[in-house]
């Protein structure tokens, strides 16, 4: 056990997932960072998901097992629970590759004043077959203005760094119930470095009862409430739409003009929105967005979309 580490603490919360916590609790336990503290939490499950996690034997394991809370309460009990230098998220039907842990600290250690880190990842479907990769170019710092755009980061790849954030800092906000994770990261955004790094360590399911299969539109719409909350000192209702059109980009409900308009809007008041979003960042990401849509190879124009 490597003890002279620092200790990292993980985070699983668990509701009926009996058919895959097993492997996620073993990719966890065979890490090759070893000094662990995991936290696993049963929330109520009506399977036999408390006994699935009882027959893996590793005293590094604690198991709480209680009456029904839901998600945020049992994220926020797992933050007060830990003890390590580090915290790890992890999700009970999600798969860590052997070093995840041990790459992610190492990269805490070299990089001063980082306080959030991810990795890239493949998702997976409910049998395990790789389905596709979502990986960065480069290990790179996110930008705060880069969530105008959507979701950057994968939630159960997080880690964060103690020795820079207090447990305050990283408690879940119980009214973005289905967008805890986004709202916690535009509230970091201010507060701490956000990085991410450029190698594939997790996998990420996909099922039917997976929070990404669900409740898509309202996650939007809590989505931007976040921002408007964290990241956008300027309350305007112009200002809204545009961002809404710029998030919700990749939903195909905007034309290509409406978004340029959009972007438009919010880059000549940048600063004014909140004085940390970057120019040269924006414009690279408004770039990307209206090449794609300009793109799109489904037979219209542009006056079609209009």
């Amino acid at each position: 056990m490597d003890h002279d580490k620092p200790l990292i603490s993980v985070v699983i919360p668990v509701y009926n997932a009996e058919h895959y916590i097993l492997k996620a609790l073993r990719s966890v336990c065979e890490q090759t960072y070893q000094n662990l503290q995991i936290i696993v939490i049963d929330d109520g499950s009506t399977d036999h998901s408390k006994e699935v996690i009882e027959s893996v034997h590793d005293p590094r394991i604690e198991l709480i097992s209680r009456e029904n809370r839901g998600l945020i309460a049992t994220l926020n009990e797992g933050v007060q629970r830990s003890d390590g230098e580090y915290i790890a998220r992890m999700d009970a039907d999600d798969i860590c590759f052997p070093d995840r842990f041990a790459r992610q600290q190492l990269y805490f250690e070299a990089h001063a004043g980082f306080g959030v880190l991810f990795t890239g990842l493949e998702y997976i479907d409910a049998s395990g077959k790789v389905m596709r990769k979502k990986v960065a170019h480069e290990n790179r710092e996110i930008k705060p203005v880069e969530l105008l755009f959507g979701c950057p980061v994968c939630h159960p790849t997080a880690m964060f760094n103690m020795n820079v954030l207090a447990k305050p800092d990283i408690r879940y906000d119980s009214e973005f119930d289905k967008t805890e994770d986004f709202e916690l990261w535009t509230r970091l955004a201010s507060k701490t470095k956000i990085g991410i790094l450029s190698e594939v360590l997790f996998q990420y399911r996909i099922h039917s009862e997976s929070i990404t299969s669900k409740n898509n539109a309202e996650q939007r719409e809590t989505a931007l409430k976040a921002i408007m909350k964290n990241l956008s000192h300027l309350d305007s209702e112009k200002v809204t739409r545009a961002i809404g059109t710029l998030y919700n980009n990749h939903q195909g409900q905007y034309s290509a003009l409406t978004t340029l308009l959009a972007a438009l809007r919010l880059f000549f008041q940048l600063s004014r929105i909140n004085r940390t979003f970057s120019h040269y960042k924006f414009l690279t990401k408004s770039y990307y967005v209206l090449r794609e849509q300009f793109s799109k190879k489904d037979g219209k124009t542009l006056r079609d979309n209009v």
